[in-house]
């Protein structure tokens, strides 16, 4: 978890972002981070997938599953919230992953769907409806569907870097 000043930093930068961009802008990015991501798993095999670097890390397998389990909540809250409803409870941090065991072409192709839904939602989403509506969020501040978005750009974004990190260890 970031610093206090850090989370300030996270919190400035996703309001004015999603102020900024457009959805579909916000789209490309998020896609373009989606890419590096599945870019990381290339030619990594079951085996290495599955072995964690260190007693308490993650598999890539079990990184993977995290990043889907995200975005697939995610995505139902962008989705509740462009609808012009607040969600029933605010996003889980942390995620744990509870689907890791699948092969890592399984694991990829369901993030890949996945993602393929949330690319199509702000493609389709050229009115922006509903951005004033904001949910509060413990972490993140005061959020919108388009500050949601960005999230998961980041998430993407934090999680190769973890993915590298895993294979190089291993």
């Amino acid at each position: 978890m970031a610093d206090q000043d850090g989370r300030e930093q996270l919190r400035s930068y996703l309001a004015a972002q999603s102020a900024k961009l457009s959805a579909a802008e916000i789209g490309a990015r998020l896609d373009e981070a989606a890419r590096e991501f599945l870019a990381a798993l290339a030619g990594v095999d079951d085996a290495r997938a599955h072995r964690r670097p260190a007693p308490g890390e993650w598999s890539v397998a079990e990184v993977v599953d995290h990043v889907t389990l995200t975005l697939e909540e995610v995505a139902g809250l962008m989705t509740t919230l462009a609808g012009g409803a607040r969600p029933q409870r605010p996003m889980t941090v942390g995620l744990a992953p509870v689907n890791a065991a699948q092969p890592l072409g399984a694991l990829a192709a369901r993030l890949e769907r996945s993602q393929a839904a949330v690319s199509a939602f702000l493609a389709a989403q050229a009115g922006e409806p509903h951005t004033g509506l904001r949910v509060p969020d413990n972490y993140f501040g005061e959020i919108n569907w388009k500050g949601y978005a960005l999230i998961l750009r980041l998430h993407y974004k934090d999680h190769t870097q973890q993915v590298a990190k895993t294979l190089a260890a291993l």
